[in-house]
């Protein structure tokens, strides 16, 4: 099987790294001529939970040079997503499948629309920090669920999973509710990274004091209202113990909305806390705090110039 990993951020990057070292035959496809100048010639520098070494998977930024493939990763940004599509209608073989683990909702949505029938739904909590160009962080093994939207379980969804399986980076799992596990890794992201980035802390610190905690669940509340009003089926019973349980699992990790903002890089809150607030407008539905938080990250983006440097120690 031939894979491509589209997009050479923290994740995809760690992907490819992975899944080249598992002996597939898999390209690094990334717009940025810079990153890819690098990594051609200096190779993917990786540390973290699965060891320091120097990784060289095959990396392109023009589409025509990875050639066609059976199995596209989309691991861009959400707001890129879009941007996207030329890459992936060039890229993939006739009977090729894209597989978005994307952080947000409206991904497969966007992505179907272009390539229909030929797009599955995934997640992964795997865990990946950028250091710097070309030097990336594996920060966590983690489940990954993939599935087609619609429900039922096909044999090309079967076969993916054995690929990705290869990876040894944590658990694969088939599932037959790939939309929930969407929405079940959103409520997450939602009540983890815009308050924990506004706090500049690590997971581990959001919910060390009880203003934290309250703030976790009034968005799990919001949350928890438009997934019951949509009928989704959530992964997990209690979505604020969850969200804990993930403070705790991930308590050392920054996660990647705060590392978007120390870097001045654009956010992706439109598509995680502004997704859930729009969502319950259409419902009819209020998330005063989700539009809040949405507010406060988009207004800490466009004051990145202006920031007051940090205090002398």
């Amino acid at each position: 099987m031939k894979i491509a990993v589209v997009g050479a951020g923290a994740l995809g990057s760690v992907l490819a790294a992975l899944l080249h070292e598992a002996g597939l035959d898999v390209v690094l496809v990334e717009r940025d001529p810079d990153k890819v100048r690098h990594v051609a010639r200096n190779g993917l520098r990786l540390e973290g939970v699965s060891g320091d070494r120097l990784v060289r998977p095959r990396i392109v930024s023009v589409p025509s040079e990875a050639g066609k493939v059976d199995l596209a990763i989309v691991a861009v940004k959400s707001y890129d997503t879009a941007a996207a599509i030329p890459t992936l209608e060039e890229i993939l073989s006739p009977g090729g499948v894209a597989l978005t683990l994307q952080n947000g909702i409206g991904n497969y949505e966007v992505l179907n629309d272009a390539l229909p029938g030929r797009v599955l739904l995934g997640t992964t909590i795997m865990g990946a920090m950028t250091l710097g160009l070309g030097n990336i962080r594996h920060t966590g093994f983690g489940d990954t669920h993939l599935g087609e939207a619609d429900g039922p379980i096909l044999e090309r969804t079967r076969v993916l999973a054995a690929v990705l399986e290869k990876m040894k980076s944590g658990p694969v799992h088939v599932v037959d509710n790939a939309i929930g596990c969407v929405w079940s890794k959103l409520i997450v992201n939602a009540a983890v990274n815009a308050p924990a980035s506004l706090l500049r802390v690590r997971n581990g610190d959001l919910p060390s004091t009880g203003e934290g905690r309250a703030l976790i669940g009034a968005v799990v509340r919001e949350c928890s209202g438009v997934t019951e009003a949509k009928g989704v089926r959530l992964i997990f019973d209690d979505p604020e113990d969850r969200v804990l349980a993930v403070c705790q699992g991930t308590a050392n990790n920054v996660n990647s909305m705060l590392q978007d903002i120390l870097a001045g890089r654009r956010t992706e809150i439109d598509f995680i806390n502004g997704s859930i607030a729009r969502e319950a407008e259409q419902l009819g539905l209020s998330a005063p705090v989700n539009r809040t938080l949405t507010q406060l990250i988009k207004a800490l983006e466009a004051t990145t110039e202006r920031r007051v440097p940090d205090a002398p120690h």
